[in-house]
């Protein structure tokens, strides 16, 4: 059973978007977030000390691990990387925490497109990711 919703989230944002995932099979349920207002995401796996949060800190460049985020609830929330194939990715540019924005760009790179700290979700919405395609 699968349940979405949006949600309030750790940086004030009420654009949170919440998935609730249950496998019927082992009757596990995992919830995952990816914030719009924030441009951070996490999920009930991403908790201090976990290996999937070990896995994203050796993976990650240094920007993402500084701007990484530990919540009340003990979470740890990472900037997202959204890649919408022949569209665009939007991913955190930057080179320390105060300098970091969304960096939308065409995969040639040669059409980058800047937006604010706080735009992720209009970097998201201009590489298509709110398009619904009806057939």
């Amino acid at each position: 059973m699968n349940t979405d919703q949006l949600v309030d989230g750790p940086f004030g944002s009420n654009a949170c978007y919440e998935q609730v995932i249950t496998d019927g099979n082992t009757n596990t349920t995992i919830t995952t977030w990816m914030c719009f207002g924030s441009g951070f995401t996490t999920s009930t796996l991403m908790t201090e000390g976990s290996n999937l949060v070990k896995q994203a800190i050796e993976t990650s460049p240094e920007l993402y691990k500084d701007l990484m985020h530990k919540d009340e609830k003990g979470l740890v929330w990472l900037p997202a990387t959204i890649t919408i194939p022949e569209k665009g990715m939007v991913f955190v540019d930057g080179t320390d925490k105060k300098m970091s924005k969304e960096q939308t760009h065409k995969m040639d790179m040669q059409n980058v497109k800047h937006f604010n700290q706080n735009d992720f979700m209009d970097a998201a919405e201009y590489i298509g990711m709110f398009e619904v395609d009806i057939q």
